[in-house]
């Protein structure tokens, strides 16, 4: 669930008059990224951060396609404006301290949980993603549950496999994972990049599996560790896919992947 045009128009309006800007009656988000990223260069930077504001909260009114440009592009260039404009950071983490508000009250959780992850990566601030976790664990647990899977990297990066262990369900888990390799592979075998994208999943699957074999091990779930296990290599019998699950079947987590 996202705010209200009408109320984020009236948020964001002090913000574009400074600017002197103001978005034209039927805008092209993706033209207005591109703005954005001519004024930082151009050393506007107050109307790039008001384009990359109006972006942020408006791209999607116009464009659902544009949710990942939203949570990865467009945050990396508004990262890249704070190096030199210090308000951009303050602006950045405005939104990211607004949307684990929404994530705290249970509005539109998972969305606003995947936001603020994002931001998070994009400031280098990781550590913010794991606290907003731990709070959920211990005054929202139904959420924390809805949104763990998103989590988890933090979790596992700050190395509390104890609390990931509180929110493992590893046939759950696995069928996500299995179901998600599949999908990417048949895709694959019709792609003019089918190698890249096979070597994409394939790697997937064995980071993702070999994470939740690890945390089971480490939450003395050693049974439960080598089931997951053996049905993993039934879906793809690789030697070296082997290899990491004997690591991880001896409790070495790996790093999450991709970063």
């Amino acid at each position: 669930m996202r705010i209200p045009l009408a109320a984020v128009l009236l948020g964001a309006a002090p913000l574009l008059a400074a600017a002197g800007w103001t978005p034209p009656a039927q805008p092209d988000p993706v033209a207005i990224l591109g703005e954005a990223r001519a004024d930082t260069a151009a050393n506007r930077y107050e109307q790039a951060l008001a384009k990359l504001v109006w972006f942020h909260e408006h791209a999607l009114d116009y464009a659902q396609g544009l949710y990942g440009v939203r949570l990865s592009y467009a945050l990396n260039d508004w990262k890249a404006l704070g190096r030199v404009y210090p308000p951009a950071l303050d602006k950045l983490r405005a939104e990211r301290d607004a949307a684990a508000d929404h994530v705290r009250r249970g509005d539109g959780a998972r969305g606003y949980f995947n936001e603020v992850v994002a931001i998070d990566r994009a400031l280098g601030e990781d550590a913010a993603t794991r606290e907003l976790f731990v709070w959920l664990d211990a005054n929202r647990n139904e959420i924390a549950s809805q949104v763990y899977d998103i989590a988890q990297p933090s979790l596992v990066r700050a190395r509390d496999y104890a609390l990931c262990g509180k929110y493992l369900e590893p046939r759950k888990a696995l069928q996500g994972i299995l179901d998600q390799y599949r999908v990417v592979m048949q895709l694959a075998a019709v792609s003019d990049r089918t190698h890249e994208e096979q070597a994409f999943a394939r790697k997937t699957l064995a980071n993702k599996t070999g994470l939740l074999v690890a945390l089971l091990v480490q939450n003395h779930r050693k049974d439960e560790a080598n089931d997951i296990a053996a049905q993993a290599i039934k879906e793809w019998d690789d030697p070296d896919f082997r290899q990491e699950l004997i690591e991880a079947l001896s409790g070495q987590v790996p790093e999450p992947w991709p970063l």
